[in-house]
């Protein structure tokens, strides 16, 4: 059984104000072509088809023809919900409910398909779940291990339905104990229960799980155990990542076999330069197509730094400027003697470099009208 195992698609994500779902969508017809070629029998999709729960029309319809596609030549496509997913989509809307050979799992459990071949596929699905589903459950210590003891027992449950005469499967959108994020989306894993890997069923032939971004091979599973990963680079903590999707060929009674291969997307880039380099740094980068994150120091003061740099490197997306008094071993000594209007223009050279004195008249119009209210209150 030829298996390809994906996930983290995050349909209409959009990132640094720009709507980046052609990206998305040329990633996924790259998927689409290596289905086709590599003749793959089953397609796993670990959760997170869309960015939101309540995606545009446009991408509603276009998702619903590419599932429909993976799942022509009586492909099997299985998608279980992750926690940007919707999880009445599947029943809720025609266009996904009348599609052939595509399933949506929203429950823990394991069912049973066969193959366009004739093999015996046992998925167990382990779909997102939020801890705020347990807030009735005494503190968060208690919460927390009756959380851990009812997935703990979920997965002995399914380890038990596993079947030897089957190839069995678990998908999971899940964050598991010591999974590199490689992504900005921390919050909900930092705040959310993580499995200890021991706890995957031995009786699986491999565990296809999503959430964490960054492709990786999960340590200290029983059986193989692998995050897909996002299909694009989503932000900038995943600069450095290859982005994959996996090919798993498995047969009862047998070890799975896990390849990747990498899907072209756009790169990203950081850059840190002084702000007197910036014209030479432009041409430089002139021909990247991905996007940029720029960290400049400013060795020479420039009223607007950030639109300047923007207009001559369109695609930085990011721009962190750093002024001489906030460099390591580089401190400005100022004269805290100095009358506050002065001060104030201090910080507002370093800041802006030209200094707008309309600005600091009204500076001195609100200092003075303070000072004279604080002198009448006592």
């Amino acid at each position: 059984m030829r298996i390809l195992h994906t996930g983290d698609w995050h349909i209409g994500i959009t990132r640094w104000g720009i709507d980046r779902s052609e990206e998305v969508f040329k990633s996924i017809e790259f998927i689409v072509d290596v289905v086709e070629k590599e003749s793959i029998d089953v397609v796993l999709i670990a959760g997170d088809l869309f960015d939101h729960r309540m995606p545009k029309g446009e991408n509603l319809y276009r998702t619903a023809g590419i599932l429909q596609k993976l799942g022509s030549d009586d492909r099997r496509v299985i998608v279980v919900t992750g926690n940007h997913d919707w999880k009445e989509l599947a029943t809720s809307l025609g266009i996904f409910s009348a599609l052939s050979n595509v399933y949506f799992l929203t429950d823990i459990g394991v069912k049973s398909f066969t193959t366009r071949k004739g093999e015996n596929l046992r998925l167990g699905s382990l779909p997102y779940f939020w801890e705020r589903d347990f807030l009735h459950i005494g503190d968060d210590l208690t919460r927390r291990e009756k959380l851990g003891e009812s997935l703990h027992r979920y997965l002995e449950e399914i380890n038990q339905r596993f079947l030897p005469n089957s190839v069995n499967v678990l998908l999971g959108h899940i964050f598991v104990e010591g999974a590199l994020l490689g992504s900005e989306m921390k919050l909900s894993f930092s705040s959310n229960f993580a499995i200890p890997p021991s706890w995957f069923p031995n009786r699986a032939h491999y565990v296809a799980l999503g959430h964490a971004h960054k492709p990786q091979s999960v340590v200290g599973s029983p059986v193989p155990t692998y995050y897909c990963g996002s299909i694009v680079r989503i932000d900038f903590s995943e600069v450095d990542d290859k982005k994959s999707i996996n090919i798993v060929d498995a047969k009862p009674g047998g070890i799975a076999s896990v390849s990747q291969i990498e899907i072209p997307c756009k790169e990203l880039m950081e850059l840190e330069f002084k702000f007197s380099q910036l014209e030479p740094t432009a041409l430089m980068v002139k021909d990247f197509d991905g996007y940029i994150k720029a960290r400049i120091f400013m060795d020479v003061l420039d009223k607007n730094p950030v639109s300047r740099v923007k207009q001559l490197i369109p695609n930085c997306v990011e721009v962190e400027t750093i002024f001489p008094s906030e460099s390591k071993g580089d401190t400005q000594h100022i004269d805290l003697s100095l009358e506050p209007s002065k001060l104030f223009y201090h910080y507002l050279s370093l800041r802006e470099g030209n200094v707008d004195q309309e600005v600091i008249k009204i500076f001195e119009d609100l200092y003075r009208e303070a000072t004279l209210n604080e002198d009448s209150e006592h």
